[in-house]
């Protein structure tokens, strides 16, 4: 799910304040952020010389802007990014304030660029598209989801990559090295995961990585969790986590929410277990659910896993 915004490269990020020490890293962030802006279709602008100079010179290897760089970092910039997808020159910086939100400022990561509202890598500019829907859920698509995941795709990805980062710590030799049952063990060696199906994803997941965690079963699901509600833009609420913990309700940890047609759904890890458990607007518990947001086996309602101050929350913080 993508949004296209307008980005204002600062003049505080601009090429001639990189340090000539971390010239490498600025350009790779610089060129990874330009390509995520490319992919999701934001407008890049401009207003100052320094980033006039930059694109009308910056690809130029002759120009005097590399003799403290080298060759090395202009070989970097040219082959890694898109000479072609070049900024609008905006004129007075106020006119940048009418363009399309979201909006932001960008550039390359130096020294006195702004600490918050700023982009120069994928990593930020990842965080600025998914801070947008987050607070503004109704621009979120849900067509073509399971109604609790709007990117189902993302998190089987992340799964993914944690089945394979587990077979890469399998031993040279191959042995079993990780404490597993001997036929997942087998299974964790000798299955292609980057070629395997999304639901074969989600099942030797919990199957391989979930069951066998053991006492960091709770720190595993917590990290994993945020991670997963966050890249699906869920908002953390500490206040209401708090507030069900101040009733005694021990089975919640940490509370998520997104709204949705105007109500609350609301998520909270099931640390015991690696799960989610899913409520509706008024903290009924509706089930319990694998971290794709598929149920966990048939749907059943626990009153034990009911948010209990979801009417206090609202009122006590003015929420709607």
């Amino acid at each position: 799910m993508k949004v296209s915004g307008s980005i204002l490269l600062d003049k505080r990020g601009s090429f001639p304040h990189v340090h000539k020490h971390n010239i490498s890293y600025a350009v790779d962030d610089f060129v990874s952020m330009v390509k995520e802006a490319d992919a999701c279709k934001d407008t890049l602008y401009y207003d100052s010389e320094e980033w006039e100079l930059f694109y009308a010179y910056g690809y130029d290897p002759t120009n005097d802007c590399w003799k403290e760089f080298g060759s090395i970092a202009y070989e970097q910039l040219f082959i890694s990014s898109n000479p072609l997808f070049k900024p609008i020159q905006i004129g007075e910086k106020d006119k940048f304030e009418n363009k399309p939100m979201p909006r932001t400022l960008g550039g390359f990561m130096c020294v006195g660029c702004p600490k918050s509202d700023y982009i120069y890598d994928k990593s930020t500019i990842d965080k600025w598209h998914n801070q947008w829907f987050k607070d503004n859920p109704d621009e979120i698509d849900w067509i073509n989801t399971n109604g609790i995941m709007p990117r189902r795709d993302i998190i089987i990805e992340i799964l993914r990559q944690e089945l394979i980062d587990c077979q890469n710590r399998i031993a040279p030799d191959g042995s079993n090295n990780l404490g597993l049952p001997h036929p997942k063990f087998l299974r964790l060696r000798d299955t292609n995961w980057k070629e395997t199906n999304d639901d074969a994803i989600v099942s030797e997941h919990n199957e391989i990585i979930i069951r066998h965690q053991g006492e960091k079963i709770k720190a595993y699901s917590e990290k994993t969790g945020a991670l997963i509600c966050s890249e699906n833009y869920y908002n953390c609420e500490t206040e209401l986590s708090d507030l069900e913990k101040d009733h005694g309700n021990k089975k919640v940890s940490i509370i998520y929410s997104i709204k949705k047609d105007g109500k609350y759904q609301f998520i909270s890890i099931d640390t015991a277990h690696g799960k989610f458990e899913l409520c509706n607007d008024n903290g009924t518990h509706q089930g319990e659910i694998r971290f794709d947001g598929s149920l966990n086996g048939v749907e059943t309602q626990d009153d034990s896993h009911s948010l209990q101050c979801v009417t206090e929350w609202k009122q006590k913080y003015k929420i709607k």
